[in-house]
């Protein structure tokens, strides 16, 4: 994220609490520290979380879990996932990368805030989560073929009713498709130097 204050404003236009604790940074890795939002104690408020659902313990503290690779949820898998049902959260974000097996990363934005629609666990003291990811949409599978992130729509009834917990999830069929537009705004790609770098090369083009 390289957009402090806007994000702040767009937290507080959905009724988040406690903006502040965001934790920004440009390139977010998986398995670090992210910010996600909550409802778990009512008010929907921002909680730090391990970037991976799935921990285990190590020497007597949480660790990311070797044997199982979860830094994302595959829509496919929800109706097995506990956490569909209980545990949903959403993780702020201006922007994400990707790359077509390792090579030609682009960068992804829509030029605002927006929410990856995610699962997140307790351990503990600890948070984590996963970002959910949808089939690949055909204007960007040459970007990206495996997957496209779930994003939440621009609309605060959706944002509550995420948060808001409860078993019935029928309500969210309809958002399990891939859209590459957000509130009227259209998805820039943009070609980057490297994966975790901020250096772009060529042209942006929106899709």
């Amino acid at each position: 994220m390289n957009d402090d204050a806007g994000v702040e404003r767009f937290l507080e236009e959905y009724g988040v609490h406690h903006p502040q604790r965001m934790i920004f940074g440009r390139r977010r890795r998986p398995t670090s520290q992210v910010s996600i939002v909550t409802a778990r104690h009512g008010a929907p408020e921002v909680e730090s979380a391990i970037w991976h659902l799935y921990l285990e313990k190590v020497g007597g503290q949480w660790k990311p879990h070797k044997k199982y690779w979860s830094i994302n949820s595959n829509w496919k898998k929800l109706g097995q996932r506990p956490e569909y049902r209980k545990s949903r959260c959403l993780i702020p974000a201006t922007a994400w990368v990707e790359s077509q097996r390792g090579d030609n990363p682009v960068e992804f934005s829509f030029g605002r805030p927006f929410f990856f629609c995610g699962l997140y666990k307790t351990w503990g003291d600890l948070l984590s989560c996963a970002i959910i990811t949808l089939a690949a949409h055909p204007d960007t599978a040459k970007f990206h073929e495996k997957s496209f992130p779930m994003i939440a729509p621009a609309d605060a009834g959706f944002v509550e009713q995420w948060l808001g917990g409860g078993e019935g999830t029928d309500a969210f069929e309809p958002h399990l498709h891939p859209h590459t537009a957000l509130g009227g705004a259209r998805l820039m790609v943009r070609p980057l130097k490297r994966a975790m770098g901020t250096e772009y090369i060529g042209v942006p083009v929106r899709v």
